[in-house]
């Protein structure tokens, strides 16, 4: 089961790549629902001050640089970039909601949006923390600087100091609050906060769920090409990599393993030694595994050990190898334990006739040393 755990420590790793990428697409997609709003704004469809939603669009672009150049010049696997580009999302929507206000009610949950998707509940209030804060800045910076909730009973565009204007002219009789702080942390941020939790709560059910599923596919996916026994691939995937994958490379070799005397081991000692020899030599395998040179198990104990494209003597290399630990461990061993190898090189679209000349081959080599014996 820790191999199992390491692969779907790898697929998380793969799932946070992905969530990154998406994250910045996400952010494109953003940008230009922006920019259309933008373009109807100058075009006059919007009621709104074009000079603060400019701001707001300039604002974004400048901050969405640092986001592009991260893209293309870190590792996206690392944990560090989501927490990045989360707060810069916070970031972003906090300045667009800074200019336009209730206009931008909405874009506080936008950061929560692009947290569910990294399937971590720590991901989710660690946007809602930020989101938080830039909120509160935001909502400060909306009331001096952005458009006035008083647009929304008067029908106009202005922002705050017009209002202040009018009313040092004499124009209007209507008193203005003289510290509104505290009136927008408990009357604005406090309620919208709140709001955002509840959302936060709900996105964390979902990625919690999300989470399980994963967890349970990705075991069912182990389980079903993975020998429980010896934790190396097994026939079923062995079948599945010569129709989908093998016949894509260009050369592979083919390492056909069986173990000798395995009967007479599991006669004398009993079939729980058998199992441990057959162990014995899937953890040698094994050792020389990596993500082109895959070992499956497709019988009681054969083993077929297949390389993408090797290099020169690599296969040769290796079967000395494994020969040596093999004798290593039989200095300390009460059973002995050896096995017969062939192997052949060929071509992935003929993988099938290549892994029937390496099988050839074993079988010679296991006649070879019985006779050695005998003699």
């Amino acid at each position: 089961m820790d191999d199992f755990k390491e692969q779907y420590l790898q697929e998380l790793d793969y799932q946070e790549i992905k969530s990154n990428k998406h994250t910045l697409k996400g952010f494109c997609w953003f940008l230009l629902a922006v920019a259309f709003i933008w373009l109807l704004t100058v075009l006059d469809f919007f009621e709104v001050d074009k000079r603060l939603i400019t701001i707001a669009f300039m604002a974004n672009i400048v901050l969405f640089i640092p986001a592009v150049y991260i893209f293309f010049k870190s590792d996206l696997s690392k944990a560090w970039i989501k927490y990045f580009l989360l707060s810069l999302i916070c970031v972003v929507s906090a300045v667009l909601a800074a200019f336009l206000s209730f206009h931008a009610v909405l874009a506080y949950v936008v950061p929560l949006l692009f947290a569910v998707q990294y399937r971590r509940r720590s991901t989710i209030w660690f946007a809602y923390a930020v989101n938080t804060v830039t909120m509160l800045v935001s909502s400060l910076v909306s009331f001096y600087y952005g458009i006035c909730d008083l647009n929304l009973l008067l029908q106009s565009q202005h922002a705050r100091s017009y209002y202040l204007e009018i009313i040092t002219e004499g124009a209007l009789n209507i008193p203005f609050n003289e510290n509104p702080v505290f009136i927008i942390i408990v009357f604005e941020v406090f309620p919208r906060s709140i709001i955002l939790f509840v959302f936060s709560i709900m996105m964390q059910y979902m990625v919690v769920s999300s989470s399980e599923d994963a967890y349970r596919i990705a075991q069912l996916t182990y389980l079903k090409g993975t020998d429980t026994k010896t934790k190396v691939f097994n026939k079923n995937k062995y079948v599945e990599m010569v129709a989908d994958y093998y016949p894509k490379i260009e050369q592979i070799s083919v390492l056909f393993w069986d173990l000798n005397n395995l009967k007479k081991i599991n006669d004398k000692f009993g079939h729980a030694m058998g199992d441990k020899v057959i162990e014995k030599l899937s953890s040698a395998l094994a050792a020389h595994s990596s993500d082109r040179c895959r070992v499956y198990r497709i019988g009681g104990d054969e083993f077929l050990m297949i390389i993408d494209d090797p290099e020169q003597e690599e296969s040769e290399t290796i079967i000395q190898a494994i020969q040596e630990k093999l004798k290593a461990d039989n200095a300390n061993s009460e059973i002995k334990v050896s096995s017969a190898v062939g192997f052949a090189l060929g071509s992935g679209a003929d993988i099938l006739e290549v892994v029937k000349t390496a099988d050839t081959c074993m079988y010679e080599n296991k006649k070879c040393g019985k006779r050695g014996r005998e003699g």
